[in-house]
């Protein structure tokens, strides 16, 4: 993350805010190659040179904007985990055999499911020029990579209460899948009713786990 000139008084701290949230309408707006340091300064009504007093070039603050944004897929997170709903969705008892013992593994994943589409209909366009730009710009990938490792973490969390041959690959084909139906839904064109891909797609997740796992004994 940028640390060009971290601006410590208020007055300097909105002024670099400005410019983050006009970074992200300038890319969003007119494209990643278009925008300019020039283009961002003048949306945050600010003079150019200001820019270059807290980053280095566009780049920088796109790198900075990818870092807020998992920051707050992290703060999300945290809250999803302690949630008592989901709580209650992975927790089941010792004793096994009875269908008040098993986990509801459909509406654990729905829930889950559910969260990743509504984390990424917000930004959706700034979403979407991360991921052309990741290709290009290596430390952009790394900043990225970290953050999607948080998703991954609670899949494995979860997978570690399982019997399980490999809980890594397993935890990568459940992140891939899920990742890759929120994909279809946001930047796709779905001909089915969203709420009716959310709902299958955790029955097809629910149905290959229920199938695969068995509950480790407590």
């Amino acid at each position: 993350m940028s640390v060009k000139n971290l601006p410590t008084q208020e007055r300097a701290i909105k002024k670099r805010i400005e410019l983050l949230k006009a970074a992200q309408l300038d890319f969003s707006e007119v494209g990643f190659e278009v925008a300019t340091a020039k283009s961002i300064a003048m949306r945050a009504k600010v003079a150019t040179g200001t820019f270059y007093q807290y980053f280095e070039n566009k780049n920088d603050i796109l790198r900075v904007l990818a870092e807020n944004r998992y920051s707050e897929l992290h703060e999300q997170v945290l809250l999803l985990q302690s949630d008592e709903r989901i709580r209650g969705l992975r927790s089941f008892s010792e004793s096994k055999g009875s269908d008040t013992d098993k986990i509801n593994t459909f509406e654990l994943f729905y829930r889950v499911l559910e969260f990743l589409y509504q984390y990424h209909l917000q930004e959706k366009k700034l979403h979407q020029v991360l991921d052309q730009r990741r290709s290009v710009d290596s430390a952009l990938n790394e900043i990225m990579v970290r953050g999607e490792q948080v998703m991954r973490d609670v899949v494995m969390s979860f997978l570690n209460d399982f019997e399980l041959d490999d809980h890594t690959a397993v935890a990568e084909s459940l992140h891939a899948m899920g990742e890759g139906l929120v994909h279809v839904m946001v930047f796709g064109k779905p001909n089915s009713d969203s709420q009716e891909l959310l709902r299958t797609g955790a029955k097809m997740l629910a149905s290959y786990f229920d199938l695969h796992t068995t509950p480790k004994i407590q």
